[in-house]
């Protein structure tokens, strides 16, 4: 008997599903619907029941679900909620220590207490302040974050204050310790802060998923991806949701290399929104050591090294009234898309298209989406009109300001979309695409309309609007890929956003183009092969790696890549321990439960490796992980002194530390 593995990833434009075959290592069936934004469960119900369709029917499909043995989830929630700053509000309870920078949080109290280097106490947590904060917060807020100073060598304030929350208030609480053995408290504290944040979003989901698994009668645990491409168990994810940060481009790299299998490569990865790049070598992620940074926020959460621009099938293409062309970072529906969900908006594109209607501050063929009622906010009479003309079906801002009768340039739409309250359709890449017979999803003439539009506002002709648009984005592709090569092998940025860069790139880009400089010519090659993944890769990805002079896969199924990946990850646990010398003698060992002190060497160093072995062990096990590997990795630190003889060279080794990492990586299922 066969053993499947269902794997789902909700992405910002598209939710993917696969059912695969584990012992074959093929996918079985398919499929991609539009993630629905403003209910994430939707989408995976859509995802569902279209496998269930493709599996040829309930029987068929109750067949494959009795043998699937893990399910798979990857998701780009978290993410997103932190970069639109989504989530729980949270209370924050930071102990001895004051944080003046900005937090991801406005509820904020700092309370005496802290510990130094050693792990020493220097203060006794000050409890009546703790409770004091408590119940000043409680009522509003939803989950707290405690984080104090040089917890990760003594957690016991944190775990008190922990504690106390709970007793109190009953919400969930996360300390900082828990979630990173790094350095850097404030780091740690943002990290803690949108951990707690998260939470609910990412419960919310999970419920969602378990609930349409249990519908179907799938019983396999639930697995989600991290963002270093490892898979960590639904409790886990619900307890650490922070560790899902960069889950979905995670996939895609593990999906890439199952796809094609290059183990040493480039991975490229282009959804509806983004385009996400990283090196793969040996067949994994560089990981991003000193922690991903996500909307500002500099976290302490190891993350796969991914470079992500706002590049993607559905970024927004406009042209300023002083005729600039400009793609991205924004994301908004395509007009062929919107046109075949709401046909009538196609006449709204011809009165437009007749018009010729030229606004200044936004582009002609923008259409809203009613999204959301918003939330404790106060709107204006235009704004509650808007939304009001667009609650029961889309329409163009022409339509809107010619209802309204007011000037489209003051109708004064903006904060609508920044608060979520309504999405916009306008042309984009997509729609190229339908225009020159490269994709034919959806309606071809709504997309023909808005390249005809907007090429008269860029005053020129059909052909030449999407040959600019086209190269522009391509050379956005081609700079990226460079830029990502040159990071590797140098660990820094040196192409910088300079003219002289930009010279260079431009010139490899266009210079067969150029007429009358022949002066000198540039070229580049790529060596390493190029693997391009996601639904619009074929595309674009062909033109793009021709120019670099290089190689590239587009692997079969690419377009599901992601979900792929969500079933081909291991469950991968670390743990880091550190050993210090203490100024008395003996050595403190800090672990993540405690600090503990031995006068031998050699016995701290044995404490360290059973007790990693045996935490490192515990929580992939915790994660449900089986055939489990535990490997040990030692790195003892030594300084030099100069003795007093005053030969040159006669030094003594002086012990610093010893850093104990420690692995357990395992099967799945």
């Amino acid at each position: 008997m066969n053993h499947f593995a269902l794997g789902i990833d909700t992405g910002g434009t598209f939710t993917d599903g696969v059912i695969y075959d584990l012992d074959q290592g093929r996918i079985v069936v398919k499929t991609k619907v539009i993630t629905t934004r403003n209910d994430l469960s939707i989408a995976v119900e859509n995802c569902m029941d279209n496998l269930v369709s493709e599996l040829k029917g309930e029987d068929e499909a109750e067949k494959v679900f009795t043998t699937i043995k893990m399910v798979s989830l990857s998701t780009t929630l978290a993410t997103n909620a932190i970069v639109e700053g989504q989530g729980a509000e949270v209370g924050l309870i930071s102990i001895g220590y004051e944080i003046k920078k900005d937090l991801p949080t406005t509820h904020h109290a700092a309370i005496q207490g802290g510990c130094d280097i050693k792990g020493r106490i220097k203060k006794e947590v000050d409890i009546e302040a703790a409770r004091e904060a408590i119940e000043t917060m409680m009522g509003k807020v939803e989950a707290f974050a405690v984080s104090g100073y040089m917890s990760i060598r003594n957690p016991e304030q944190e775990l008190t204050v922990k504690k106390l929350i709970e007793e109190l208030s009953g919400c969930p609480v996360v300390c900082a310790h828990q979630l990173s053995a790094e350095l850097g408290i404030y780091e740690r504290t943002v990290t803690a802060v949108l951990n707690a944040r998260l939470i609910p979003l990412v419960n919310h989901l999970i419920d969602a998923v378990k609930k349409s698994l249990h519908a179907r009668n799938i019983t396999a645990p639930l697995m989600v991806v991290k963002g270093d491409g490892s898979l960590i168990s639904e409790k886990a994810a619900k307890e650490k949701p922070v560790e899902t940060i960069l889950s979905g481009p995670a996939a895609s790299i593990v999906g890439a290399r199952a796809l094609s299998a290059v183990y040493n490569g480039l991975v490229v990865d282009m959804g509806g929104t983004t385009t996400d790049i990283a090196v793969l070598k040996d067949g994994k992620p560089a990981i991003k050591e000193e922690g991903a940074q996500v909307g500002g926020w500099l976290t302490r959460v190891k993350a796969a090294e991914i470079t992500t621009i706002g590049l993607g099938g559905d970024s927004f293409i406009q042209v300023s009234k002083d005729r600039v062309l400009s793609i991205g970072p924004q994301k908004v529906f395509p007009l062929s898309w919107i046109v075949s969900e709401y046909p009538h908006l196609l006449d709204e594109l011809n009165s437009i298209a007749q018009a010729i209607y030229f606004p200044l501050n936004s582009q002609p063929t923008c259409i809203f989406v009613f999204i959301k009622e918003p939330a404790d906010i106060v709107l204006t009479d235009t704004e509650r009109q808007i939304l009001e003309l667009i609650r029961e079906k889309p329409h163009s801002l022409y339509y809107i300001s010619r209802k309204l009768e007011k000037d489209v340039n003051i109708l004064g739409w903006e904060r609508l979309v920044k608060i979520g309250s309504i999405h916009r359709a306008n042309l984009t890449p997509t729609d190229i695409l339908h225009v020159i017979n490269s994709f034919n999803r959806w309606n071809k003439e709504a997309a023909s309309l808005g390249v005809n539009i907007m090429s008269k506002r860029f005053n020129t002709s059909i052909e030449k609007f999407i040959h600019t648009v086209l190269n522009d984005f391509y050379y956005k592709l081609f700079k990226l890929i460079i830029e990502k090569i040159v990071y590797h092998k140098m660990g820094r940025v040196i192409l910088k956003d300079s003219e002289e860069s930009n010279y260079l790139l431009s010139r490899m880009f266009y210079d067969k183009e150029l007429k009358g400089d022949d002066d000198i010519k540039f070229s580049v090659r790529v060596y390493i092969p190029v693997v391009a993944v996601g639904a619009p890769a074929a595309a674009y990805f062909p033109d793009v790696v021709q120019l670099l002079h290089g190689d590239l896969l587009l692997p079969p199924d690419a377009d599901v890549a992601n979900a792929v990946g969500t079933v081909n990850g291991k469950v991968v646990e670390r743990v880091k321990i550190l050993i210090k010398p203490s100024e008395s003698g003996g050595y403190f060992v800090y672990t993540p439960e405690e600090r503990k002190m031995f006068m031998d060497f050699d016995e701290s160093i044995e404490y360290c490796e059973s007790f990693g072995k045996s935490y490192a062990r515990r929580k992939a096990e915790d994660s449900g992980a089986s055939d489990i590997e535990v490997i040990v990795e030692r790195n003892d630190r030594y300084g030099t002194l100069a003795l007093t003889s005053g030969v040159v060279g006669n030094e003594d080794k002086i012990f610093i530390e010893s850093i104990i990492n420690i692995s357990a990586n395992g099967n799945p299922w």
